[in-house]
This record gives structure tokens, C-alpha cells and sequence, in this order.
């Protein structure tokens, strides 16, 4: 009898935690509810409708703007440049961003300086970053192309040019992230244990096998989680984009977020856009699948 109420006291203080858990959680699942899953049910629903141009109401249209998306080549041009943008920034952020980390993850003289110059690129607002890029690789009178000049070497369109507008993007967004993804991944870094490398390195393990065989596996939560925000990231970059070259020249830099801006508020195809919006929510809710299956299992958390 003693047990049968001893448990049922355990389960009543359960209950009674769980309880004050719920409470506490309950405004964070209030703006989740009223920003994130309420917009994207009206977008859902949006998707299946078309708007009467006159304001008169919606009218059901079921997978139509659907078909129409993915009968578009404008939308599959938009997704290829997209996936060329994405191939670009994500590794490169995340190249750049282990190798900050590796700079500064050690205490050493000025290594606070050094963290805090490498996180400023994250500090700094989207739009102040893109002015300051945009004076930077001007055509005319750009810093970019003094310095080429100085060396010998032609002027180049950065911004201005179908070839090199879309990687010039990319690396400007890759540097805007590097400071975040370098936070992280130095915070892994520095809870690899201390002893395990030094055991390493009396058995005779030089930097390099170090690095490959230790450090890496053990920083690999936590590379695998960067690497799925950075690359998810670099699928909706939107405001440097916009700021610097509008989807252009010639629509060479029209990644798929921004079709999908241009649809609503430019060609006043809301449901149209609201499908595309909706089909790139499923396409990075599938690459979060897939790098969680590709690469979840080989990560490390021992």
C-alpha cells in the first residue's frame, strides 16, 4: 500500500512539475503559434486559391499554382541558381569559420581582439554591411578595383556583371556568417578535453594527425550542426541580394526567395508565390532529412 501511494505521490509531482513547465513555456509557444505556424497555414491555404484581381474574394484552385510553379522555367532557373549559390557560400562560411575558430578557441595575448574582429561580421545590420560592400566593389571608383588597378590587373563588373554577380553574393554572404558559425564552432573546440590531445601528442601524433584524428570527430556535433544552419541559411539569403543587385543583371542573381518577393509584390501573383514558398519550405525541410540521414550517424558524441 506504502508503494501503490508512494508512486502515485511520484506520479502526482510529475504532473504537478510538468504542469509549472507549461506554464513557464507558454508564451514562447504563443509567438511560436502566432508567428511561425499560423503564417505558413495561411500560405498553405493561400496556395490553394486564386485571388480575384478585383478584391472580390478567392477562388479555390486545389494544386494550380503548383503545376504552375513547376512548369515555369523561370522557377527552375531560380532553384539552379540557388543551388550555385548555396554551393558557394555554405562551404567556403564553413571553411573560413573553423579556421577563425582554430585562431581563437586558445587563450593567448590578443586573442580577445581577434574574437571580437571576427564576430563583428555578424554584429554588423544586413543593410549597413551591403552599402559598405557595395562602395567596396563599386566599378568606377571601388577600393576592389584601386588595389586591382595597383597590381596591373583590369577593373571587374563585381555587381554589374551576369558571370560574377552571383558568386560575388556568395562570398559577401559566406563573410557576413563567419562570425557566428566561428562562436560555435569555437565553443566546440573548447570543450574537447585538453587531455586527450596532450595524451595524443606524448604518443608522438603530429598537428596534422591531431586534427584529423581527434579534434575533428569531437567537433563533429557541433560542425554538424553549423553546417545544417549555415546550409539552410544559404538557401533564404534574401537582404544583401536585394540591397546590391535585385535579383540582377539580368536576373542572374534571381535565387528562389527572391522569385518568390518579385511574384507577390511586383507581378501580384500571391498564391503563385505563396506556392513557391511552400515548395522551398518542403525542399529544406528534405535537406535537413537528408544531411541528418547522410551525416547524422557518422557524427561523433562520444
Amino acid at each position: 500500500m506504502d508503494a501503490t501511494l508512494s508512486r502515485a505521490q511520484r506520479l502526482q509531482r510529475h504532473l504537478r512539475g510538468q504542469g509549472e513547465a507549461l506554464v513557464f513555456l507558454l508564451p514562447a509557444y504563443a509567438l511560436f503559434l502566432l508567428f511561425l505556424v499560423l503564417p505558413l497555414l495561411e500560405a498553405l491555404w493561400l496556395s490553394l486559391h486564386q485571388e480575384d484581381l478585383f478584391g472580390q474574394g478567392r477562388v479555390w484552385a486545389g494544386l494550380a499554382n503548383y503545376q504552375e510553379a513547376l512548369s515555369r522555367p523561370e522557377f527552375w532557373k531560380s532553384a539552379w541558381l540557388t543551388l550555385k549559390f548555396a554551393l558557394i557560400t555554405a562551404p567556403l562560411e564553413l571553411l573560413l569559420g573553423l579556421l577563425a575558430a582554430l585562431l581563437v578557441y586558445r587563450p593567448y595575448p590578443g586573442v580577445a581582439l581577434l574574437r571580437t574582429l571576427f564576430f563583428l561580421t555578424t554584429a554588423v545590420p544586413t543593410a549597413v554591411a551591403a552599402v559598405a560592400w557595395g562602395w567596396f566593389l563599386h566599378p568606377v571608383g571601388g577600393l576592389a578595383n584601386r588595389l586591382l588597378a595597383s597590381l596591373g590587373l583590369p577593373p571587374q563588373p563585381w555587381l554589374t556583371s551576369p558571370e560574377l554577380a552571383l558568386p560575388t553574393l556568395a562570398v559577401i554572404t559566406a563573410w557576413a556568417g563567419v562570425g557566428f558559425t566561428a562562436v560555435l564552432l569555437t565553443a566546440g573546440l573548447q570543450n574537447i578535453p585538453a587531455e586527450i590531445l596532450e595524451a595524443a601528442e606524448v604518443d608522438g601524433a603530429g598537428p596534422w594527425t591531431r586534427f584529423w584524428r581527434i579534434t575533428l570527430p569531437l567537433l563533429s556535433p557541433t560542425l554538424f550542426l553549423v553546417g545544417l544552419l549555415v546550409v539552410l541559411k544559404s538557401l533564404t539569403a534574401f537582404g544583401q541580394i536585394h540591397l546590391l543587385t535585385r535579383g540582377g543583371p539580368a536576373e542572374s542573381s534571381m535565387v528562389w526567395i527572391y522569385r518568390v518577393y518579385q511574384d507577390a509584390f511586383f507581378n501580384f501573383r500571391v498564391p503563385l508565390a505563396a506556392a513557391e514558398a511552400l515548395l522551398l519550405f518542403l525542399v529544406l525541410l528534405l535537406l535537413a532529412a537528408l544531411q541528418f540521414w547522410l551525416l547524422g550517424r557518422r557524427v561523433h558524441y562520444g
